[in-house]
């Protein structure tokens, strides 16, 4: 009798720098596309990357 096996899919592997990039493209992307209300909620997102930023 065979074993079940049972395959998860799996995340792919997004080294942690290639991943902060990422998001601040689509966040930028966001702002871009954003209405003027909307600009001020992408921007606080942003803000949390100042620190890395400077």
């Amino acid at each position: 009798m065979t074993e079940r096996i049972t395959i998860t899919p799996q995340e792919p592997y997004i080294p942690e720098h290639d991943a902060f990039v990422l998001e601040l493209q689509r966040l930028l992307a966001c702002y871009q596309l954003a209405s003027k209300g909307d600009r001020q909620i992408v921007w606080s997102a942003l803000n949390k990357y100042v620190p890395q930023i400077i």
